[in-house]
């Protein structure tokens, strides 16, 4: 996948930028509905930000919104599932690096932007041909991918997909297989997401996550986040997925303080 690279010392930041761009979810569209993940620093448990997914009547349509443990608005995305269950093109807006980030797919061709928020000037713009060799997976729509491939993934199957990557403007090859999980769980599936590079996957620490096998639904997710910390880099976190009734009011960015500041932890911790 990633070939041709003239220094080795840049595999490992190469690939967390990579992984900044996958959105680690994405919920039924069936109807409406939303989810909440909680995202905590691996190694103090402290929270650093907060994902509210919200579906409306259109089931094409999901809006994610991220905010920190203040309710600061952080970044927002738009997810569009019209080109496909597992390759949704979305816009996401970071207000933390005044950057837009556009992936879209259109008769088999993968563009991939990324705009100067204030000057609405393309800093990077490509385009790929989707190779029939493997499935090609969007952001999000990973999930989507898992729950297509469940009884496979979980005999024990590897399963390999393309994976836009937009900050380098190239298609990567990216896999998942099960995998026993590393946090205390007495019914979690998990699943390990990696390169598929067997050079560049000793380099990068892998992704885990974890499904509830009944719903088959994402309960945990362990590794980078895709939110970046404004300076290229990004925290190493567990978000943890709850599936509350939450009020239509959650999703709306400036009611997201007066509802979560009382909010109890309902995650799957």
């Amino acid at each position: 996948m990633m070939t041709g690279y003239k220094s080795l010392c840049c595999l490992p930041s190469l690939a967390a930028a990579l992984i900044l761009g996958l959105s680690p979810f994405s919920i039924a569209r069936a109807g409406s509905g939303q989810a909440i993940g909680e995202a905590y620093d691996l190694e103090n448990d402290e929270l650093l930000y907060r994902e509210v997914y919200c579906a409306g009547a259109d089931p094409d349509q999901v809006e994610v919104i991220y905010s920190d443990s203040e309710g600061q608005l952080l970044a927002r995305k738009k997810l569009d599932y019209s080109s496909g269950a597992a390759t949704p093109s979305f816009v996401q807006h970071n207000l933390y690096s005044s950057e837009v980030i556009e992936v879209g797919l259109d008769a088999g061709k993968v563009t991939m932007s990324i705009i100067d928020a204030e000057s609405a000037e393309p800093k990077k713009v490509s385009s790929s041909q989707a190779s029939g060799k493997l499935p090609l997976v969007i952001d999000a729509g990973f999930d989507e991918f898992v729950r297509a491939h469940w009884d496979s993934l979980t005999d024990g199957d590897k399963k390999s997909f393309l994976f836009p990557f937009a900050e380098r403007s190239r298609m990567v090859e990216l896999r998942i297989k099960p995998t026993s999980c590393s946090y205390g769980t007495e019914t979690d599936q998990c699943f390990r997401l990696e390169m598929s590079n067997w050079f560049i996957r000793m380099l990068v620490a892998p992704i885990e996550l974890g499904y509830d096998p009944e719903m088959r639904r994402l309960t945990r997710y362990r590794g980078l986040s895709n939110i970046g910390d404004g300076k290229g880099g990004g925290s190493i976190v567990d978000i943890r997925y709850d599936y509350p009734d939450v009020p239509s009011l959650a999703c709306a960015i400036s009611d997201q303080v007066q509802y979560f500041s009382g909010k109890p932890n309902t995650g799957n911790s």
